[in-house]
């Protein structure tokens, strides 16, 4: 899915100077059906803004920046030049087989990059 979503994004910047605005509108995986994103890109100046949400089916989750004893944080990986920061909501925690986790429960994790 990670492949598959880089694709749209190289193919989204290498398109933002022809139209102002970009929107890959809501992608879903048939292999991960119970999450869908979507990316949002925009040129303001000298550098491109883009915003990346993910949003998941009810009874999921996702790993917190800090997800505790057992559980891997969200990574993805930019070209050089690129800058990004998560906005994280408040993670829930909870124990499974004696080991401490922090995950995401609500639906919706965004994070928003810039060029330049």
């Amino acid at each position: 899915m990670v492949n598959l979503f880089r694709g749209f994004v190289f193919l989204w910047l290498s398109c933002i100077g022809i139209v102002h605005a970009a929107d890959t509108g809501w992608l879903v995986s048939p292999q991960n059906d119970h999450a869908r994103i979507r990316f949002q890109a925009e040129r303001e100046q000298t550098h491109i803004k883009g915003l990346l949400t993910v949003e998941l089916k009810p009874g999921w989750k996702t790993y917190w920046r800090s997800p505790g004893e057992g559980g891997v944080a969200p990574k993805i990986s930019w070209p050089d030049g690129v800058t990004d920061s998560w906005s994280w909501p408040v993670p829930s925690r909870f124990d499974i087989s004696g080991i401490r986790r922090r995950a995401i429960t609500i639906r919706s994790l965004s994070r928003s990059f810039s060029t330049g």
